[in-house]
């Protein structure tokens, strides 16, 4: 059985009608709650989400349009984020309760931030999300634990690869090796995905300082280890110019999963890019108006999926 995940950047989710940087938007919640439906996401780690409200709204849109004997969606916003920053955004998760159900731990909370291992250090420190499909009609004896990220976008390239590698090297393994039994006694495999908005490209080129490479080595709790970094499309939006194709309209491949390579061997895993501008706006005529309308209604980056089946 395979069960689909997704991660989504929301672009200052709330019900403004302005973006941090000035653009107008006209944000579309049922064109939004069309895409997660009809991707059909058991579960998806959201950013730059600043509104409460909005997201309970988004998932009132979502059950009311959606909701039958296989869907039924409930979500979590980030509040008390351990930060300095003034700036509003939080993260969230979204999920499909016929699917799958948060971990009940016994200390803390879940989701929780999560700022053990150099955590806090980041400017906006991972949101953490156990789920599992035990106990659910058809579902699986497993724990998915997701890591939500959303990495500075700094204006010094180098800030962004620090980040980057306390979360690969020291936040991933620790999380990775955690042991832990649910307020139920239970005690599962683990699969964990960091994923989010790494605002890094994932490829080589004349300026490689600045890009992440596939694989990524840490010895951070003893055992030397492998991760993988994953999702090649671009995903981040252009502003709205002459472009004349789809592929035009896409800037960087920001969006990203990363997993021990080791979860090659006990899963069946496979990644893409939700090609939303050409989907979900069909009935815009030409590359630029579904490019303004997506920015407009949506967001500025598309999402991204992660289909993963237990060999």
């Amino acid at each position: 059985m395979g069960y689909h995940i997704g991660s989504f950047n929301m672009r200052d989710l709330n019900y403004a009608n302005q973006a941090k940087g000035g653009e107008k938007l006209k944000r579309d919640f049922e064109k939004i709650a069309e895409i997660i439906a009809k991707e059909d996401f058991d579960v998806v780690g959201l950013q730059e989400i600043n509104s409460e409200s909005a997201l309970n709204y988004l998932i009132s849109v979502l059950n009311r349009k959606y909701r039958d004997s296989r869907h039924n969606f409930q979500c979590v916003f980030g509040n008390g984020m351990p930060t300095h920053s003034h700036d509003p955004e939080r993260y969230g998760f979204l999920w499909n309760e016929k699917r799958l159900r948060l971990v009940n731990v016994k200390r803390g909370m879940n989701p929780g931030y999560y700022i053990n291992a150099g955590g806090a250090g980041v400017i906006r420190p991972p949101y953490y999300g156990r789920f599992t499909a035990r106990g659910m009609l058809g579902g699986s004896n497993f724990e998915l634990r997701l890591v939500n990220i959303h990495i500075k976008d700094a204006s010094h390239e180098e800030e962004k690869i620090q980040e980057f590698n306390v979360l690969l090297k020291q936040v991933l393994p620790r999380i990775c090796d955690h042991q832990e039994v649910s307020e139920e006694g239970e005690l599962m495999p683990a699969y964990t995905f960091l994923l989010g908005d790494y605002n890094i490209c994932l490829n080589k080129g004349p300026r490689a300082i600045f890009r992440i490479d596939k694989v990524t080595a840490t010895s951070f709790t003893g055992k030397k280890r492998y991760f993988l970094t994953v999702q090649e499309d671009l995903t981040s939006l252009r502003q709205v110019g002459n472009q004349t194709s789809i592929e035009e309209c896409y800037a960087n491949n920001y969006d990203h999963f990363t997993y021990e390579d080791e979860l090659g061997f006990k899963l069946k895993l496979k990644t893409q890019r939700v090609e939303a501008l050409s989907k979900y706006f069909s009935a815009e005529d030409g590359a630029v108006a579904k490019l303004k309308s997506y920015r407009e209604k949506v967001s500025d980056h598309v999402p991204i999926s992660m289909n993963m089946e237990l060999k």
